[in-house]
């Protein structure tokens, strides 16, 4: 698989119109592009936690009706094996974006993300920020 595996970060400015983001997205083919379960979660409870929750979960709908959405089930071994590595070497990242840099590296993604450091633990991930 090659592609971008756009993190949380990236999804809301989307969302909220960000022209770098928007220009980027629309020079790829919308194929390889995708996103994971917990991203949408996130996305979801982003809306929830909201003032305007039925508007914002509409558009977290409709949004990710168009994407390639990657279920954690295809990456929990790459996750588990990242995860340990870590901690055994005393680093430790947020499990959710744990598991969005994990997902990317196992299917071979870009991640797409404006939190950086997040994402720089995980030995071999490709990481690109469009929102600059």
């Amino acid at each position: 698989m090659n592609g971008y595996l756009l993190d949380t970060s990236t999804c809301i400015f989307l969302l909220r119109g960000n022209r770098n983001v928007e220009n980027k997205l629309n020079d790829i083919e919308e194929s390889s592009c995708y996103i994971t379960d917990i991203v949408v979660a996130e996305l979801v409870f982003g809306a929830y936690y909201s003032d305007r929750i039925e508007d914002n979960l509409k558009q977290v709908e409709e949004f990710v009706a168009e994407m390639n959405v990657i279920p954690f089930d295809q990456t929990i071994h790459t996750f588990a094996q990242e995860r340990a590595k870590l901690w055994k070497s005393g680093k430790k990242i947020e499990d959710f974006d744990l598991l969005i840099g994990c997902a990317a590296k196992a299917k071979d993604l870009i991640v797409v993300t404006h939190n950086r450091k997040h994402f720089e633990h995980i030995e071999g991930l490709k990481i690109e920020d469009w929102a600059v």
